[in-house]
């Protein structure tokens, strides 16, 4: 609801600036790209020029009286416009101020205000703005800001992807071309006691370059865009019991308990492989990092529209800086396990990627030395 001010009333006969004298001026001020405004020392307007119905949609009378500070500005803009104006009264010169101001369509409209304190022009007798509709440009700049973010983004996953391939890539393939020569070695001299050993370690790194080269081919298609959702109805218990049992053995060996949900069915639409993925890689550093004779919780809630996943552990827990750089690609590396377990330190941008794809988030909590909770949510 609009509240016309006192001022406004008493001064239309003496006030009057809808009937310039000079026609010239009143023909500028009308074809004027920018908005005029006029206003008293409290923020009331009492002029507003007629290229208000083109950039807020307001026919200049709907705004006149009014406090265009109360009544138009944005609530996160008021306090700003609230010390501009002071200033403006104070006589500090102006140097433009930026603010969102509501339009008659229920939006919001990016301005730009300069000021010109008149107060005692007897001619004029008001504080003097001229506003200029800039939410072209700021939409500009926010495209701006995140294409400068992506292409860090970028140069970070490049830096990455040559730091992978010069170290973790370059390292399994030294250990198996050693350990291979060492095998051609022994077989030569006959020395056949030590063969199992050798070919178990040559298999382990095989198979570590095995998952690191699966895992950075998947994050790269995820990276260039050329992932879609396959969204079928999922059950997630079952998604989840499946998943366990892929890990039953490895918990077993640390003597660690898996915890799972015994609840009603769940239903969500997504991508069966993509949460499968998500949720094995959650589990596995779950295991990865929690000491023998621990727990690894799972559970299942629905938090505001969406089903919110959790893996909660009683491992060694995350610093707070190593927390808050944990899904970023340049502070991405493997950590080995509590029993030496090794990775490849791309599990969790995938995570990241495959929950995004899904409009969904992904987050963490964790207590050094008393274990972390990973969790993520899909929309219902």
């Amino acid at each position: 609801m609009m509240v016309r001010s006192s001022h406004f009333e008493n001064s239309t006969a003496s006030k009057n600036p809808q009937q310039l004298p000079d026609e010239r001026l009143g023909l500028l001020i009308k074809n004027s790209f920018d908005l005029l405004v006029l206003l008293d020392e409290e923020g009331n307007q009492w002029y507003v020029s007629e290229s208000s119905e083109r950039i807020l949609g307001y026919h200049p009378e709907e705004l006149m009286g009014i406090s265009v500070i109360d009544e138009m500005i944005h609530p996160d803009d008021r306090e700003q416009a609230k010390q501009g104006l002071q200033k403006l009264v104070d006589g500090v010169i102006n140097a433009g101020a930026q603010y969102r101001h509501k339009h008659k369509n229920g939006g919001w409209v990016y301005l730009e205000a300069y000021g010109n304190n008149q107060l005692d022009n007897p001619n004029i007798n008001a504080i003097v703005l001229n506003v200029r509709d800039i939410s072209e440009r700021k939409a500009a700049e926010d495209r701006l800001r995140e294409s400068e973010q992506r292409l860090s983004e970028l140069n970070a996953a490049k830096d990455k992807l040559f730091s992978i391939i010069g170290h973790d890539l370059r390292n399994p393939f030294t250990i198996i071309i050693g350990l291979s020569e060492l095998l051609v070695q022994n077989v030569e001299e006959e020395k056949l006691k030590d063969l199992p050993e050798l070919a178990g370690t040559i298999r382990e790194s095989a198979l570590r370059i095995n998952d690191l080269l699966s895992h950075l081919l998947t994050w790269a298609k995820a990276q260039s865009g050329r992932f879609s959702i396959d969204a079928e109805e999922i059950e997630i218990t079952t998604l989840i019991q499946a998943v366990v049992q892929l890990f039953q053995e490895s918990a077993d060996q640390k003597f660690i308990t898996l915890n799972i949900p015994l609840e009603a069915p769940r239903y969500i639409q997504a991508d069966q492989q993509m949460v499968h993925t998500v949720l094995r890689n959650l589990l596995s550093n779950a295991i990865k990092f929690t000491p023998e004779g621990g727990s690894v919780t799972i559970s299942v809630s629905e938090q505001e529209n969406t089903l919110v996943i959790s893996v909660k552990d009683t491992g060694i827990g995350i610093s707070g800086n190593r927390l808050n750089q944990l899904f970023q690609i340049e502070h991405a590396h493997s950590n080995t396990g509590t029993k030496g377990e090794k990775g490849t330190g791309l599990g969790l941008l995938l995570c990241k990627e495959f929950v995004a794809l899904h409009k969904g988030k992904i987050w963490a909590e964790s207590t050094l030395g008393e274990g972390s909770t990973f969790s993520f949510s899909i929309p219902l």
